[in-house]
């Protein structure tokens, strides 16, 4: 009896030290998340069990505040993009956008066609100048010159706003350019304070549903479309390699099963979102997913169309094109960091199987 209770008393503690050294395999990630539909993606995979051994802590804020706060140490990755990383690296915080999750062409340029009635949006003046995009977007944009922008400045769209005007043959003082958080864009835009928009897709179709119009918007050109996800500081990418592999190939289960599953999936970002004060609805995320915003479905998507020079959304070039946007208009001095440095996501994706 005693011998055979000693045996059950060593198979409990077998069986407490196995869970309790289970328990010490799941390690928790600190998130700075913004209310967007895209980077909301993430509780879909959540609720699958795509990131086993995961354990996310999730702060709702906005997307300057996410960046702040990785910034600032308080959580480990946030979403951001491309212009996000060029420019927190510029000010010496060693970030990259770790775990790529879309590349953003939803942002137009929202307008009133009351307001400006002589405005005319790009696919008209395309007809105007024979297809030639270049002339096409210089016409569009001339219009519109002296006219209040209104962008958050740290961001993708900023940086694509940039791209626009530089393809135009124009300059940024060419506009008054109004630094303004998402969430205070739509108000803006509809009170008269600003003329245009560029902004996130929520913001968009708010106004959309107002009966604004879009003068353009960053399918115009590649080099206008965002690369974003969540960034990361590289030592945190660098110490736990398995950690982001398991991050990043939950977040390809993730879109993959998005694609495959939209009627399951989509009420989850919907959801998530309203939760967080923003509503976008199941028919709304439909309309714009891989249409204004694309999402990889897997390794072979990202290195045919992010890796490959020939790629549809080649990585480097964009990269490229936001350094020498941000240098002409002095808000950094040169690429604060190699490219690849930069853009971790190369590694991420590579290591996932």
């Amino acid at each position: 009896m005693i011998r055979m209770t000693m045996i059950g008393l060593g198979l409990a503690l077998a069986g407490a030290m196995s869970s309790s050294a289970f328990a010490q395999e799941t390690k928790t990630v600190r998130v700075g998340m913004s209310a967007f539909q895209d980077v909301n993606s993430l509780f879909v995979g959540i609720e699958k069990g795509f990131f086993p051994g995961v354990d996310f802590e999730i702060q709702n804020t906005d997307w300057p505040g996410a960046n702040e706060l990785l910034i600032g140490g308080h959580v480990d990755i946030a979403s951001s993009s491309d212009a996000d990383v060029i420019l927190q690296n510029a000010r010496g915080i060693p970030t990259t956008l770790a775990f790529p999750l879309y590349y953003f062409a939803g942002g137009g340029l929202m307008f009133d066609p009351k307001a400006h009635a002589d405005w005319k949006p790009l696919a008209d003046t395309l007809k105007e100048n024979g297809g030639d995009v270049t002339a096409a977007i210089k016409a569009t944009l001339e219009q519109a010159k002296g006219a209040r922008v209104g962008v958050s400045a740290g961001g993708g769209e900023y940086a694509s706003f940039i791209e626009m005007v530089t393809i135009a043959g124009l300059k940024p003082a060419d506009f008054t350019i109004v630094d303004l958080a998402q969430e205070e864009l739509p108000p803006a835009l509809l009170s008269g304070s600003i003329d245009i928009m560029i902004s996130g897709i929520p913001q968009r179709l708010a106004v959309l549903r107002e009966g604004y119009a879009t003068l353009m918007d960053q399918s115009s050109v590649p080099s206008t479309v965002s690369h974003a996800g969540f960034a990361a500081t590289r030592d945190f990418v660098d110490k736990d390699p398995e950690l982001a592999k398991t991050i990043e190939g939950g977040i390809l289960k993730t879109l993959k099963f998005i694609e495959e599953n939209p009627d399951e999936a989509f009420p989850i970002i919907s959801r998530k979102l309203h939760e967080a004060g923003t509503e976008v609805s199941v028919d709304d995320l439909k309309n714009v997913w891989n249409s204004m915003e694309f999402f990889p479905n897997g390794k072979a998507w990202y290195e045919e169309k992010v890796v490959n020079p020939e790629g549809q959304f080649y990585w480097k070039a964009r990269f490229e094109t936001v350094v020498k946007n941000l240098q002409a208009e002095g808000r950094i001095d040169k690429a604060p960091a190699s490219l690849e440095d930069l853009n971790y996501g190369l590694k991420t994706v590579a290591s996932v199987d």
